[in-house]
């Protein structure tokens, strides 16, 4: 059997990178009998960029639903198509469509948890998103831009239609900011845009147009919009464009405001409660008389951290501020009391303490539950209660705690060590604990050596918990984990090394054991005709002595013992054998799905890379290159065929690598965001720097000798390394045409792709296409030169 049935079409030098020796027969080494058998009936052929670029997803930050009698499962599906964005604004589209969730055209479905049956709410040439069930289970409220502009539209279950509620246009921004409904199945509690203003008008807030927009020629629609910018020391005329002027800086938060609303559906009349401001996450009160909602204030000086101000609506009319400059992740970590007389929020974001702190109502006092004086709890989590309000259950450092109200003390629930909990199945929204039978929990949880995912039964009366069962998945998180009252079920989301995100469905009412679980859904059925890589955990001892893993994505049917070329994903920070059973080592978007290069040959590794403040360039070659010498050492890679990639932080991250080391043949870049001087960087945001990712700890007066030992400018010239950038005309051109300007007076071999239209992360489907193309021609190319 060949290493793939497409490598005799390849280019010569792209075969010459995948492997000096021509063809060579493989055999299934590394997978599990399981895993070999499914695979044996898979076509051992690279995953054509068609079949990467038409893959779909769930949306991960809108809630799945169970339906109040469990029959149901709501879901916002990202399809393989995009929107187009709006020629003033990047985060919403001239219909109103929200893009905090990425450009895919969205698709709110519905699927029985019987029959399998599937209904798609909206109609094909619209998106629709976030859809939730009113209490009686009769309707459900979702959005969609059909028609032209966004709206609040209402499903019958009896009719199976929906109407349009009349007279609003929906401004909703992440996936979560749902409608809200009452108990009543009537009133409905939303975000719309102020009166009088049209959408035109709201995304022209504080947007500009990109000044590079003159540059790009008109192109039909299946092609690829990019200026290209190159160097190559070596051609005998260089290919040149300009690549412009930078893109501007975008006014997302002032096309964000919007009316906080309660919709009655039965006499379509709107009470708007808060008028023009920038709210982020709502609810009403238990006894409804009431709702919440924090707003945007701002940021905290020389931070990246936000602050938020919580503000309740009263029956009388009045809105008042009960929390003013608290610092919160997302603004909806917080949580009503059963009595209605206090809301709990846990501190979070890039300086937030993660705290749990009891604001009352009533007068706005605040305290703060010191828990056992240093745990500190997850702060994209709102803190659940008891049905009694006398406890609070939260997660920490892995673990689930609950929380004494009263006194703030805190006790740790008997989680094995083996094992951290990740989140509480609970229906969205909810304020208080789901349990299954009155006083156990199930919460999802990550094994510590970061292969397995599972579920815990945690008995909240005793403390004890068990591991109710295992697999080697990835589970979704907070807002993809629902539970059911009626039926006792479990809705969640998974996936693994082969397949992308579905969701699934476990019983747990009078069960010892659960169930099995059952897949919901199929989303991506045309997948199962390939064969694909499947990773392991490697592991390397540094001479430091410390010990660091890796997620190493092979080839379909490796053979061990045969090198193969290698192209390392390198990200400061993170911990990336995490990913081992994530589907392509970074999910499910086409232009970080590394099946696409496992496919062709190329080994893929995703290593540890832990960094320590000041010493981010140096501990980020450090502790990769620790881990690419392991899959050398082990055998797996190609010590003449390296490459590496970043994205974001990641780029800064491989061009530090390539100031400190030779070893790369090859850099790519995307989404470039940190200058590599980190002086000029700094002045453009100080908070990143004395109190964020930037990690220096300080000013660039405090810590000079940080800032220029970190910043890879200053070494450009020890660069030996070809690089390849490409970025989005909207995510501010100005660096990437800085490090161009620098290499190419170096004389080093630099392209630059400038893309019209995209943002941070490529997702129009000509663009992406036309990078990977490009991505895999250069590997080779510079493999070969």
């Amino acid at each position: 059997m060949q290493l793939h049935a497409g490598t005799s079409t390849l280019r010569p030098r792209l075969r010459a990178f995948l492997t000096k020796a021509g063809r060579v027969a493989v055999q299934m080494a590394l997978t599990p009998a399981i895993l070999a058998a499914q695979q044996t009936a898979r076509v051992r052929e690279p995953l054509p960029l068609d079949v990467a670029l038409s893959l779909h997803s769930i949306n991960l930050r809108s809630p799945i639903a169970l339906s109040p009698d469990g029959q149901w499962v709501a879901l916002t599906v990202a399809t393989d198509e995009t929107v187009t964005r709006d020629t003033l604004s990047s985060v919403y589209t001239a219909t109103g469509f929200p893009l905090a969730d990425g450009i895919s055209r969205m698709q709110a479905t519905l699927t029985n948890t019987s029959t399998g049956e599937t209904i798609r709410l909206g109609t094909a040439s619209s998106s629709s998103w976030g859809a939730s069930w009113s209490p009686d289970g009769r309707q459900l409220a979702f959005y969609s831009d059909e028609g032209g502009t966004a709206g609040i539209w209402v499903w019958t279950m009896t009719t199976r239609r929906s109407t349009r509620f009349p007279g609003v246009i929906a401004r909703p921004f992440f996936g979560f900011e749902t409608v809200r409904w009452a108990s009543d199945g009537r009133r409905m509690l939303c975000k719309i845009l102020p009166e009088r203003t049209t959408i035109a008008e709201a995304n022209a807030k504080g947007a500009t147009i990109p000044q590079t927009t003159s540059l790009f020629k008109k192109v039909a629609a299946d092609q690829a919009s990019v200026v290209v910018r190159a160097f190559d020391p070596g051609a005998t005329a260089p290919i040149s464009a300009s690549a412009g002027a930078p893109a501007a800086p975008d006014g997302g938060s002032k096309a964000a405001i919007v009316d906080l609303a309660i919709l009655d559906n039965a006499t379509k009349q709107v009470t708007r409660l808060a008028r023009g401001a920038t709210v982020q996450s709502y609810a009403f009160s238990p006894d409804e008389k009431s709702v919440a909602w924090t707003v945007v204030r701002g940021s905290e000086p020389n931070t990246q951290q936000s602050l938020f101000d919580l503000i309740v609506h009263e029956p009388a009319g009045a809105s008042r501020i009960v929390a003013a400059g608290v610092r919160l992740a997302y603004g909806a970590e917080w949580s009503w009391s059963p009595d209605g007389r206090t809301i709990a929020y846990t501190t979070g974001g890039q300086i937030g303490g993660g705290e749990i702190v009891l604001a009352s109502v009533r007068d706005g006092s605040a305290r703060t539950l010191k828990g056992d004086g240093h745990t500190r709890f997850t702060g994209e989590n709102a803190p659940l209660w008891d049905a009694t309000g006398a406890n609070l259950y939260a997660i920490g450092e892995g673990k689930l705690f609950r929380v004494d109200a009263s006194s703030g003390a805190a006790l740790a629930l008997d989680i094995t060590p083996a094992w951290r909990a990740r989140a509480i199945a609970t229906p969205f929204g909810k304020p208080t604990i789901w349990t299954s039978d009155g006083h156990t929990a199930w919460i999802t949880a990550r094994a510590s050596d970061g292969a397995r995912s599972g579920f815990l039964a945690v008995d909240l009366a005793t403390g004890a918990s068990r591991v109710a069962f295992q697999e080697n998945r990835v589970y979704g998180g907070l807002y993809t984990l629902d539970a059911n009252d009626a039926t006792g079920a479990v809705a969640f989301v998974s996936a693994d090394q082969l397949h992308l995100q579905d969701v699934w469905i476990i019983g747990t009412r009078g069960k010892t054991q659960p169930d099995a679980p059952r897949q919901l859904t199929r989303l991506n059925d045309a997948l199962d005709h390939y064969a694909l890589g499947e990773s392991k955990i490697i592991e390397s001892r540094g001479a430091d002595g410390v010990t660091l893993k890796g997620a190493l994505l092979l080839p379909p049917g490796y053979q061990a013992g045969r090198r193969v070329p290698l192209v390392v994903y390198a990200y400061g920070g993170v911990m990336g054998s995490a990913n081992v059973n994530t589907f392509g080592l970074l999910g499910d978007a086409p232009q970080f799905d590394m099946q696409i290069l496992a496919t062709r040959g190329y080994a893929v590794l995703y290593p540890d890379a832990p960094v320590r403040t000041g010493s981010t360039a140096t501990d980020i070659a450090r502790t990769v290159m620790q881990s690419v010498d392991a899959a050398v050492d082990q055998g797996y890679a190609d010590p003449d065929r390296i490459a590496v990639m970043g994205q974001s932080y990641g780029s800064y991250g491989a061009l530090s690598l390539i100031t400190q080391t030779k070893r790369f043949k090859a850099a790519i870049l995307t989404g470039v965001v940190v200058h590599p001087d980190l002086f000029v960087d700094y002045l453009r945001s100080t908070g990143y720097y004395e109190h964020g990712q930037g990690n220096m700890g300080g000013t660039i007066w405090e810590q000079r000798s940080r800032y220029y030992d970190n910043s890879p400018l200053f070494s450009f010239d020890r660069i030996e390394t070809p690089v390849l950038i490409g970025q989005g005309e909207r995510d501010g051109s100005e660096i990437a045409t800085d490090i161009f300007t620098a290499l190419q007076r170096l004389g080093k071999k630099i392209e630059f792709r400038l893309y019209q239209g995209e943002g941070h992360i490529l997702r129009q489907r000509a663009n992406v296409r036309d990078f990977w193309e490009r991505r895999l021609a250069f590997l080779a190319e510079s493999s070969a030169s």
